[in-house]
């Protein structure tokens, strides 16, 4: 056990820790390196042994990380036994692995099974204080009874720390909590959590200096402590050769912080010695985010690595770093094809109208368009698709390529914008969804197309009347709630009256496929398509321009004979209903609405995931969190601060007495009558809504409301679409949209609360399909 601990303390120099004019800390540049390997979530070599229990391979892979004094061990992946696996592979490890283990979990039962395994005195990652410190008094309770150290995230109730300020005081915090349970300083690892400084995001252009100075200032008020990094999360999106730099330049300057532990690929570091000063120079901008005048440090770093195969970083092609010759200036890289599609692909805009002058020399404009740019943007389609691109990802590149086009526009032929395909979109009658419908907007005009986007409760007569105004050749037509899709139906026969038999696209959440084949296209003449998303309905544009386009099939049926039935189809019918006895009735506006109070009740997993479109999809565990981390969270924070100052939280909410009438309530207010009808399910159950009152206790209480945010906030949102930023026009939709959910949820509770708990909890949304009309 001596043997352990000594090897726990050993420490190596990996370079001057003395860089950029600092001092070093008081840990003389000696770092605990942590090896990173056997991670099934970062590791994909790893994570294959673990899917088909090659443990031997998994303890070979431990065996192999040398270099490194400890060892992080994580087998967390969904669809395992984790507990199972971790006491497996500890009991394999603990008599032959020399280095002490950390212990990567989330979960206290497997942290305790691996502690009761491993010799000597491992390391536990991690604990935080997001959830006010439940989690965190197990794992500081279990580390304290054997005898581990702890890894402390700087994670509060508000998120992750940003500034230094924050970072500091979080760990003072854990601190002063993980003390009470037992532990001591020395006992303690503060990792400090440095964002990428590579996605371009403005709100993290400091986030490596943030975390140097948080570093710095917790090596200085709590000295018995130590300070631990993730290294490769500060590069996360560069180029690998880029990646490399930074890493290193970085590491360096956090040893000179007072780093005294990173987890990292040790081969993956290059020694300070054999980096040139400029490259230095290049990562040292962008770790302490020097912008003299217009300089951009991470533009700057980018261009340095985007050197063709075959030339040193930074040389153009003709390997003359001075050459100033059309098609050949400094940071234009040949081939500029190449160029051009990566930069669509990432959404990179630098450099663009370069790359464009130097295209135009080598093809006609329109060609650029043509063979170069929407081709680039079919592949981005089909990677969303996959799944291997995110929405916002999306967005990004359309935004390039839509600057792409408008820079060269001036240099098209009259000709080209009057042969583009023109398509009318609208949101039909009844419905004012419009997120759908603007982001097929957003990829058809910079595919090619000429869109003409008339907006929300849109009437059939008014889309037929500006198809046949503008001359279109499809009409694009988009609704979310159940009574959008059929209105879409009944509309049909209106089109082909009409005389009109083009291309039809229909797109929303309440359409399927099945829908579209059965119920539309046999309503009208020309073709009726359903497009699940932007990418669908430009693909079926790109058909009719072939004159291939046809309606759409019903998918074949399964073999499975009838369709299952809905889960909550076979629910019993509900028992009798309590006796409530309203506090008023009639309508009223709800007081004290604040902008905090609705925004600590939104949901953000629906936000992040639904809304937002980050989907972990193909990416590892570990490579989602990273993204949720390092860029979905700071984005959450600054987006909130944008919108707090233009959404003003207004409800009315009332009680009403309702008359039971078979499928419908029947209300009176202000001497006026309103039916509300509902919809029955199939059987087996065949409930409605109405079933949940009961019309032999007489009068039933009706709770109704309606929230909104504001004008305002609808404006704010609506600038963004027209300004063209698209990323930040899905962002704040999407925002503003759980947003106003969260107040629904607020006023929803204040209802079961003033009705004494007795609410059953269940709140149903007019437009979807309990209540379509």
């Amino acid at each position: 056990m001596s043997s352990r601990l000594a090897s726990l303390f050993t420490a190596v120099d990996v370079g001057d820790a003395e860089s950029s004019g600092q001092e070093a800390g008081g840990r003389g540049g000696q770092l605990l390196l942590i090896g990173e390997r056997a991670n099934a979530t970062g590791s994909k070599k790893f994570r294959e042994m673990l899917l088909a229990n090659d443990f031997d391979g998994m303890l070979r892979v431990l065996k192999s990380q040398e270099a490194a004094h400890v060892l992080d061990l994580s087998v967390a992946y969904a669809g395992r036994d984790e507990l199972s696996d971790m006491q497996k592979i500890v009991s394999l490890a603990a008599p032959v692995v020399k280095q002490p283990l950390m212990i990567d979990s989330t979960n206290p039962a497997v942290i305790e099974a691996a502690l009761m395994r491993c010799p000597g005195r491992p390391i536990v990652n991690s604990v935080n204080l997001e959830d006010g410190g439940k989690t965190l008094s197990r794992v500081a309770v279990l580390a304290k009874t054997w005898g581990a150290m702890l890894v402390a995230l700087t994670i509060d109730e508000k998120g992750m720390a940003l500034t230094a300020e924050r970072k500091v005081e979080t760990a003072l915090r854990l601190r002063d909590t993980l003390r009470e349970y037992g532990l001591r300083d020395e006992d303690i690892f503060f990792d400090c959590l440095t964002f990428t400084i590579g996605s371009g995001d403005e709100s993290l252009f400091s986030a490596a200096k943030e975390t140097l100075d948080a570093i710095r200032e917790i090596t200085r008020r709590m000295p018995k402590c130590h300070t631990l990094l993730g290294l490769s999360n500060v590069s996360f999106g560069l180029k690998p050769a880029c990646r490399r730099l930074v890493n290193s330049v970085f590491l360096n300057e956090a040893l000179g912080a007072g780093l005294t532990a990173a987890i990292v690929d040790a081969s993956g570091i290059r020694a300070l010695q054999g980096i040139d000063e400029t490259e230095k120079e290049l990562a040292l901008s962008l770790i302490y985010n020097r912008r003299e005048g217009v300089r951009d440090p991470l533009a700057d770093i980018i261009r340095h690595f985007e050197a063709p195969a075959g030339a040193s970083p930074g040389e153009n092609s003709s390997g003359d770093a001075s050459s100033g010759k059309a098609g050949n200036k400094p940071g234009l890289i040949n081939p500029p094809e190449k160029i051009l599609a990566e930069k669509i692909m990432k959404g990179n805009r630098d450099g663009l109208e370069d790359i464009l002058a130097a295209l135009r020399e080598r093809y006609p404009p329109a060609s650029i368009i043509n063979t170069l740019l929407v081709p680039v943007m079919r592949r981005v389609g089909e990677l969303f698709g996959s799944g291997e691109m995110l929405l916002p990802f999306v967005l990004q590149a359309a935004e390039t390529m839509r600057e792409a086009v408008s820079l060269l526009e001036p240099h098209l032929p009259k000709t080209a914008h009057e042969e583009r395909l023109k398509i009318l979109l609208a949101t039909v009658q009844g419905d004012v969804h419009d997120i759908g419908k603007n982001l097929v907007d957003i990829i058809l005009s910079n595919n090619g197309c000429k869109v003409y986007n008339i907006g929300i409760k849109q009437s059939a007569e008014n889309i037929i009347a500006k198809a046949k105004e503008y001359k279109v050749d499809a009409i694009g037509l988009s609704g979310l709630l159940v009574k959008s899709a059929l209105l879409m139906k009944e509309s049909l026969p209106q089109y082909a009256e009409a005389g009109l038999t083009i291309p039809i696209l229909l797109g929303g959440a309440a359409l399927t496929r099945r829908f579209v084949a059965e119920e539309c296209a046999p309503r009208y003449p020309g073709p009726v398509v359903y497009c699940k998303d932007p990418f669908e309905a430009l693909s079926s544009l790109e058909a009719h321009s072939r004159g291939a386009l046809r309606s759409t099939l019903p998918p074949p049926a399964s073999g499975g004979g009838q369709e299952k039935t809905d889960p909550a189809e076979r629910e019993e019918r509900p028992g009798p209903a309590p006796r409530l006895t309203p506090p008023f009735t009639g309508p009223r506006l709800a007081p004290s609405l604040s902008f905090e109070e609705t925004a600590a009740a939104i949901n953000k997993e629906m936000l992040f995931r639904g809304r937002w479109g980050f989907r972990r999809n193909t990416l590892s565990p570990q490579e989602y969190q990273r993204l949720i981390h390092d860029t979905v969270e700071p984005l959450y924070s600054r987006l909130l601060q944008t919108i707090a100052g233009h959404a003003h939280p207004q409800a009315a909410y009332g009680y009403f007495y309702a008359q039971v009438q078979d499928d419908s309530l029947r209300v009176t207010s202000g001497g006026k009558n309103f039916t509300f009808d509902f919809p029955r399910r199939s059987p087996p159950a065949g409930l409605c809504i109405t079933d949940f009152f009961q019309p032999e206790t007489g009068p039933a209480i009706l709770p109704l409301f309606a929230v909104t945010l504001g004008e305002e906030t609808a404006s704010l949102v609506q600038k963004t679409f027209t300004a063209g930023t698209y990323q930040d026009y899905l962002f704040l939709h999407g925002l503003a949209a759980e947003l106003t959910d969260a107040l629904a949820q607020i006023i929803h509770q204040r209802i079961a609360a003033e009705l004494g708990g007795a609410c059953p909890g269940v709140r149903y949304g007019f437009g979807y399909p309990a209540c379509p009309n």
